[in-house]
C-alpha cells in the first residue's frame, strides 16, 4: 500500500468513526438528542406551566377580593391558558409526574371530576389552605377541580352566583388553584433538579430510573406512540361510545365544562411532535435525527401533519361534535393509528428501541 493511501485510508477511518460516533445512534448524538428533550422538550413547558398557574391563582383571588362578570372571565382564561403547556408535557408519563414520592400527575389532573367530592368539599369545614391540600386526595385538587368550580356546581346555578354567594366556595377556588401553581413549582424543581442526570446521562447517576441512554431513548419513544394511542382511545374513542356499543359518554370527556376537550388533544399532539423534533427552535433536535432513513423521516412527518390537520378540522366543542355527527372523529382516529405504527414500527426499528406495553390510566 502506498503511503498516500494509507494516509488517505487513515484519514478516512476518523471521519468514519466520526460519523458513527456523531451521526444518528451514535453516542455523542444521542447525548445531544436526551439533552435536548429534557431541557428544550420537557423543561420549558413545565416552565411555562409554573407561569400560568400562578397567574391562575392570581385571578382567583382577585375574583374572590370582588366577584363579578369579568372577573370570573380573567379566571376561566388563565385555566384555559395553563392547559396548554400542561397537555404539550403530557408525552413526559414518566420522572416527577407518575414516580414517588412525588407522583404529582394524578394531584394536577385527575380526570373526569368527581362533582359530589368537590361539593363535599365546600360544604365542609376542613382547613383550605396548602398544608389541608397536601393532605387531600386527587378527587378534591388539580386542573379538573378547578374547571369544575369556574364553569359548573351541582345546584345547577350559575357559577358566579353560586361562587359570589358561598365564600366558602371561593375559599375553595383560591385554595385548590394555590395548590396546582404549587405543584407546578415542585414538578419542575423535581425534573430540573433531580430528574435532569437521569435523562440525560443515566450512566453516572447511582441507582437511578435508568441505567442506559438507551433505556431512556426507550421510554421516549414508547410515551410518543402511548400518546398518540391515548389522544385516539381515551381523548375521543371512549367519550365517542367505542367501548359503549356507540353510545356517547359525555361524563367522561376530558375538559368537558370548559369546552376544551379538542384543545387538550392538539396540545398532545403537539407535545408528541416536539418529542420528534426536539422542540421547535430551528437548531432543535429531536428523535428524528437519529434515524437512518430519509423516507420514515417523511412518511412520519406526513403522517403527523395528516393528524394534526385532522383535529384541528373538528369543530369544538367535541360534545356537540359527537352528539351531532360521532363518525366524524374516524378519520382523525384513523390519522393517529396510522402515526402510532409508524411510531412503533419504522421508528422504533430504525432506532432499536425495545417497545413496551402502555401502562397509561388517564390521568
Amino acid at each position: 500500500m502506498s503511503r498516500r493511501i494509507k494516509i488517505l485510508f487513515a484519514v478516512g477511518c476518523v471521519l468514519l468513526t466520526q460519523c458513527l460516533d456523531d451521526g444518528f445512534t451514535g453516542p455523542s448524538r444521542m447525548a445531544r438528542v436526551l439533552d435536548g428533550l429534557a431541557n428544550n422538550v420537557a423543561l420549558p413547558q413545565y416552565d411555562a406551566f409554573v407561569v400560568e398557574t400562578k397567574v391562575m391563582a392570581e385571578a382567583a383571588v382577585a375574583f374572590c377580593a370582588s366577584p363579578d362578570a369579568a372577573g370570573l372571565g380573567s379566571g376561566r382564561r388563565a385555566w384555559l391558558s395553563a392547559k396548554s403547556p400542561w397537555k404539550r408535557s403530557e408525552v413526559v408519563l414518566f420522572g416527577p409526574v407518575v414516580e414517588y414520592p412525588l407522583r404529582l400527575g394524578p394531584k394536577l389532573d385527575d380526570w373526569p371530576v368527581k362533582g359530589s367530592s368537590v361539593e363535599k368539599m365546600v360544604t365542609g369545614d376542613a382547613a383550605l389552605d396548602q398544608a389541608a391540600f397536601d393532605g387531600k386526595g386527587t378527587a378534591t385538587r388539580g386542573l379538573p377541580v378547578v374547571e369544575y368550580l369556574l364553569w359548573s356546581n351541582e345546584s345547577g346555578s350559575e357559577p358566579l352566583a353560586a361562587l359570589t354567594d358561598d365564600s366558602r366556595r371561593c375559599e375553595a377556588l383560591v385554595g385548590v388553584t394555590a395548590d396546582v401553581a404549587m405543584n407546578a413549582v415542585r414538578l419542575r424543581d423535581a425534573w430540573r433538579d433531580e430528574w435532569n442526570p437521569q435523562v440525560t446521562t443515566p450512566e453516572s447517576v447511582e441507582d437511578g430510573a435508568y441505567d442506559t441512554s438507551q433505556e431512556v431513548l426507550d421510554e421516549w419513544v414508547n410515551r410518543m406512540a402511548f400518546t398518540v394511542e391515548n389522544i385516539r382511545v381515551i381523548k375521543l374513542g371512549k367519550p365517542a361510545g367505542d367501548d359503549a356499543n356507540g353510545q356517547i359518554q359525555p361524563d367522561i370527556i376530558e375538559s368537558r365544562l370548559s369546552g376544551r376537550s379538542l384543545s387538550d388533544a392538539r396540545d398532545a399532539l403537539q407535545g408528541v411532535y416536539w418529542v420528534w423534533t426536539g422542540g421547535d427552535a430551528a437548531d432543535s433536535i429531536g428523535v428524528r435525527d437519529l434515524l437512518q432513513g430519509a423516507a420514515v423521516v417523511s412518511e412520519t412527518e406526513t403522517l403527523f401533519q395528516a393528524a394534526m390537520d385532522e383535529l384541528a378540522g373538528l369543530p369544538d366543542p367535541l360534545e356537540e361534535t359527537l352528539m351531532a355527527n360521532p363518525e366524524s372523529i374516524v378519520p382523525a382516529k384513523n390519522a393517529l393509528t396510522a402515526l402510532q405504527t409508524v411510531i412503533q414500527g419504522e421508528v422504533a426499528t430504525s432506532i432499536g428501541v425495545n417497545l413496551k406495553f402502555n401502562d397509561a390510566d388517564g390521568d
